[in-house]
């Protein structure tokens, strides 16, 4: 997955809303052997049970059940494009849903550092349309393989609040986000 990002709704795939409420859209991704992917992008259309507000999004091509596969592996010919489509998505569907907010969980430790980069890289761009908030919450417990045993429950990888996101902010490995949210400015 490419890491220099640079992200730009007017760059974007053409995308379809497949539902009235836009909690369902999807574009074509064009992948670098020259083929392309149908990627849907979905809001989920009940809260988080812990965050009353934010509502998830996911995104990621469809499986044969048609459920997204957020932890496929692909490789697109623009990662630009990409997450400027599924960002565009987003944005929106707050426009018509002012009083929410949307999450985004990282669902390993490197997607939730490549989405923090992402944001960092693009911060200035982001800024002009989101608040973004970090939230180290989810317990990692199926990322730490055999080790996970030692100790179940890590307390050290939950964090109960959010942090808004700054300019430059540095964050150590051991204490990243793995959920992020945005608002609309």
């Amino acid at each position: 997955m490419a890491v220099a990002v640079k992200l730009d709704f007017d760059n974007t795939y053409e995308i379809e809303p497949l539902s009235g409420d836009l909690r369902v859209s999807t574009f074509i991704s064009d992948l670098e052997d020259g083929s392309s992917v149908p990627l849907r992008v979905e809001i989920s259309s009940e809260p988080h049970a812990l965050l009353p507000s934010v509502f998830n999004l996911a995104f990621g091509p469809t499986n044969k059940k048609g459920d997204i596969d957020d932890k496929a592996e692909i490789s697109h010919k623009d990662y630009s494009k990409v997450f400027s489509s599924i960002l565009l998505a987003g944005l929106t569907y707050l426009t018509d849903h002012t009083d929410q907010y949307l999450g985004i969980d990282g669902s390993n430790n490197a997607r939730a550092y490549l989405y923090y980069r992402f944001l960092q890289r693009n911060f200035d761009y982001l800024n002009q349309f989101f608040e973004m908030y970090g939230l180290k919450y989810y317990v990692r417990i199926s990322r730490f393989g055999k080790n996970q045993y030692d100790n179940p429950f890590d307390f050290n990888d939950v964090v109960p609040a959010t942090d808004r996101i700054r300019k430059g902010m540095v964050i150590r490995s051991n204490l990243m986000y793995n959920y992020f949210i945005f608002k609309l400015k």
